[in-house]
Order: structure tokens, then sequence, then C-alpha cells
């Protein structure tokens, strides 16, 4: 199966206006300069139960988001597998769960992918860190990789 199946969603996670918190938007504003990317990108400030039915409609769910990680890695690009997640809220669902949650209500599991680029700063008011930058940059290269793949082979 390519990468890229013919109904695509990136889901960008995050926050624009805290650090590298919204290094899933920038990601998603990157894709859109490219005109690369053959799918459809929206933007969450968090993962909620509506989004099921949103992924529901989709052969592929791609989900990038900022990552607090201490493993040396800039940037990781995973299948995501659906997992049920037990929560006393309905708020900032993880994409495991939101996957869960397609399957046990849509009857549909779509290929799903979790892209994560590391941060360092995530204060308010704060531009992206030179190690969010640098994340970025792999995230969007990686995944620009992937869409010349299919288009090549």
């Amino acid at each position: 199966m390519p990468f890229f199946p013919e109904k695509t969603l990136l889901l960008a996670i995050g926050n624009a206006s805290r650090g590298d918190d919204g290094l899933g938007w920038a990601l998603a504003t990157a894709l859109e300069a490219t005109s690369r990317f053959p799918g459809d990108i929206a933007l969450r400030y968090q993962l909620q139960v509506e989004d099921a039915e949103l992924c529901a409609q989709y052969d592929c769910v791609i989900f990038a988001d900022a990552w607090k990680t201490t493993t040396g890695q800039d940037c990781l690009l995973e299948p995501c597998p659906a997992s049920p997640q037990a929560s006393f809220t309905t708020h900032a669902l993880s994409p495991g769960s939101v996957l869960y949650l397609c399957q046990s209500i849509f009857d549909r599991s779509p290929e799903a992918w979790l892209l994560l680029m590391r941060g360092s700063r995530w204060e308010l008011g704060e531009n992206l860190s030179p190690q969010g930058k640098k994340s970025l940059t792999q995230g969007l290269d990686r995944l620009l990789e992937k869409v010349s793949q299919v288009k090549n082979g």
C-alpha cells in the first residue's frame, strides 16, 4: 500500500502561540506552501472525540505534533495503532484513542501515522526555537520524501 492513499488527512496538533508547541501547525503551513501534499490538512489545538468522525472519512491519517523527548532524535515518523485510553474527560485525547473511537463508533480503521518533532521551548508568546526549526525541517523532508516515493513508484 502506498504511504499516501487517495484520501489522506494531516491532523496538525498544537498552538502556534506557545513556542515549539506550534510545530504541528508550522508543518501544516510549510506543506501548504509546497503544494506537494496530496491530501487535506486540519489544525487542532488538541484532539477530541469529534475527530474520530473526521478520521473515519479518510483512508490515511497523519497526526503531526511537537515532542518533548530526551532520546536525541529530532523527528520520528512511525505507525500509529488504535488504542483505548481510560480517561475521566473527553478532552485532549491521544491519536491512538481517536483511532480507537473511529473503529468502535464508525467501523473504520484508516492507516495512521504519527509524526513527532522535537521541541525545546513551550512558553506563551515564543517563536519556534532553533531545535524546533531543525525538527520542523526534518519532519517536512521526511513527509515530502514519502510523497516523492509514492509519485515515482
